[in-house]
């Protein structure tokens, strides 16, 4: 009996497994996918990523993913989910899915429908012989994919044996998508060599400004606290540290009633645009999971680490080795590598 997080290596993106093991069954939420690599990747698509292998184990046991969120449009979320679809056999090991869909979001605010920002699998996909592939929403219908509905701040849902308390979007960010949907880019400033390791956690402390992620689909990220058996974590995809602040303060947690919690998934890959002391101060985590291989944008972030150092005791895991290794200044070893973890698998095992 007990709960099990698989934080898997999903290249810069997220995909993470929490299994309950009930007295009867278990119960399989999915949350991401990861970019396309994180299913299969190499010539012809031939390597089996974290994301495939896990898949794979589920169905050797004759299991199913009860739920499946993807958090938001971004590739390094959503590729890995999308091309499993490609392969069969996976899709329908899917019993219900979250996700804000340009169709809910339309029909949420009695909006045209806006047919660019429609999701398409590519040719080879199951169930389907048209040209240029076959529309997401479609697919999950044709599958018969239970589809949830809006997912939007303020809400509480009870499925199986998690309760889930949505932080985000809020109304305002959802209705920031009613537009074209762009593509996700680069900035040209930021590349997976121009870090921010070779600065001190002194200076990063003594000069430290919170400055917000802007990003519109980030900011449109599904992020909750989940609860089960006593245990509660955060799962916060790249969603906006505003967002998440003001829904936890509505919940009356504060630095006097901090949010305890058993896990916490940093936003946005360590990002120091997506986590800030204040929201520091009024949770209190036994580990800080931050999910990247550090190909993108620099992530994570010192000062995001700097920051959790700052704030508590947990733990701050990371899913690559080369990460936990590279952030810390050789002078620093001495006092800050006990508190880091390189972790694929986490459990909590509760009493019944």
């Amino acid at each position: 009996m007990g709960i099990r997080v698989r934080v898997l290596q999903a290249n810069h993106g997220d995909s993470i497994l929490v299994s309950h093991d009930g007295p009867d069954e278990t119960f399989n939420l999915l949350i991401d996918g990861g970019n396309g690599g994180a299913f299969r990747y190499g010539p012809q698509e031939r390597i089996k990523g974290d994301l495939c292998k896990v898949l794979d184990e589920l169905k050797a046991k004759n299991q199913h993913l009860d739920l499946v969120i993807l958090t938001h449009i971004d590739d390094d979320h959503i590729g890995g989910f999308l091309r499993a679809f490609k392969a069969p056999g996976y899709g329908e090991m899917i019993k219900s899915i979250w996700f804000n869909t340009s169709k809910l979001i339309t029909d949420h605010f009695n909006s045209p429908e806006i047919p660019e920002n429609d999701i398409y699998l590519a040719d080879g996909s199951p169930n389907t012989s048209v040209r240029q592939g076959k529309k997401f929403d479609q697919l999950l219908k044709d599958l018969d994919i239970d589809r949830g509905p809006l997912i939007i701040a303020g809400q509480k849902i009870v499925l199986g044996p998690f309760t889930f308390t949505i932080l985000s979007p809020t109304e305002k960010q959802l209705q920031k998508l009613l537009c074209v949907w762009p593509e996700e880019k680069s900035s040209p400033d930021t590349s997976a060599d121009e870090t921010d390791y070779s600065i001190s956690f002194e200076k990063l402390w003594a000069e430290d400004n919170f400055v917000s992620d802007t990003s519109i689909a980030n900011g449109s990220s599904i992020a909750f606290m989940l609860e089960a058996n006593g245990h509660a974590m955060l799962f916060l995809g790249d969603a906006h540290d505003a967002s998440v602040l003001d829904g936890l303060r509505r919940l009356q947690f504060d630095e006097a009633n901090k949010l305890q919690l058993s896990l916490l998934k940093v936003s946005h890959h360590g990002s120091e645009y997506n986590t800030s002391m204040d929201f520091l101060k009024i949770v209190s985590a036994d580990r800080y999971v931050i999910s990247t291989n550090g190909s993108k944008h620099g992530l994570p972030n010192k000062r995001t680490v700097a920051r959790i150092l700052a704030a508590g005791d947990g733990l701050i895991c990371f899913n690559y080795p080369k990460i936990a290794e590279s952030i810390l200044l050789p002078k620093e070893r001495i006092d800050y590598a006990k508190r880091f973890e390189v972790i694929s698998q986490i459990e909590f095992d509760y009493d019944v």
